[in-house]
């Protein structure tokens, strides 16, 4: 089953899981990435190959 996790979309690609999100960690904080300082946002994960895709986007395989 596919799962949420938070994802930092400039350059250290960061990923956190829903978890530590819910923790508090909701910004990217990597020195010299692109959106240092920026909040994650929220992804689906596909458990088969990896992919990253919005919720409530459909995701398949050919």
């Amino acid at each position: 089953m596919d799962k949420a996790i938070y994802i930092c979309t400039g350059t250290c690609k960061a990923e956190i899981s829903e978890e530590e999100y819910n923790k508090g960690l909701t910004k990217c904080g990597t020195q010299g990435c692109t959106h240092f300082g920026h909040a994650f946002e929220k992804r689906m994960k596909c458990h088969v190959c990896g992919a990253y895709y919005k919720e409530g986007e459909q995701h398949s395989h050919p």
